[in-house]
């Protein structure tokens, strides 16, 4: 998270002094754009196949795109002088920067660069289940009681498949999961932790697929 806020530091710094400075590039803006409208476009298809419990391959390839996204039309808002260009950058822009000036003063905006990550954040951790499936932890998000496991198995050359395995063992900090039984409907692991909760480690957790 702090490499997150820090890229968006960075590149809303960026784009105040190309603002104030006025300085025109019109190779990198129309580069930028390019590079904007794409990982745009790659983003809504990552929403697309998250409907249909598919991901692309990598644990950084959504966050990736994020970010890239992210990124580029945080400068964009100050390098164009496009009217059209502006306007949808700021869109993202404007807000980001609010909510940075207020977290100077309450942290508890950090909450809205939370909120931001969160969609595309990679697995904390990934272990192997056999040859084509794996179990991911991942943060169960705001209103979790610990963090979850996702089930993917590998369909094709670009795509995985996500079976949600739940997160109500209410284990938090896992640091090693172990697959005990697996088939198609259902799981059992082992889960090691840091017993900050009090549960026994390691945890015997089982699920059902639908």
């Amino acid at each position: 998270m702090s490499l997150f806020i820090s890229l968006i530091v960075l590149a809303l710094g960026v784009s105040g002094i190309l603002l104030l400075t006025k300085t025109r590039f019109p190779k990198a803006e129309k580069l930028l754009s390019r590079i904007a409208l794409l990982s745009l476009v790659v983003m809504i298809l990552c929403v697309v196949l998250l409907s249909n419990d598919l991901c692309l391959k990598g644990a950084y390839t959504s966050a990736i795109i994020g970010v890239v996204f992210l990124l580029t039309t945080l400068v964009l808002f100050g390098l164009s002088k496009r009217t059209t260009t502006k306007i949808w950058s700021g869109l993202i822009t404007i807000p980001v920067f609010i909510c940075c000036l207020l977290s100077l003063f309450d942290k508890g905006y950090l909450f809205f660069f939370y909120l931001l990550a969160l969609p595309f954040a990679p697995p904390i951790a990934t272990y192997d289940v056999d040859e084509t499936h794996q179990v991911e932890v991942h943060d169960g998000g705001f209103m979790a009681c610990g963090e979850s496991l996702v089930l993917t198995e590998s369909t094709c050359f670009l795509f995985d498949k996500q079976r949600y395995a739940g997160n109500n063992h209410c284990v938090t900090n896992i640091y090693k999961v172990e697959t005990v039984a697996f088939d198609e409907n259902k799981a059992t692991f082992l889960i090691y932790h840091d017993e900050s909760r009090n549960i026994e480690n390691p945890y015997t957790y089982e699920t059902e697929f639908n």
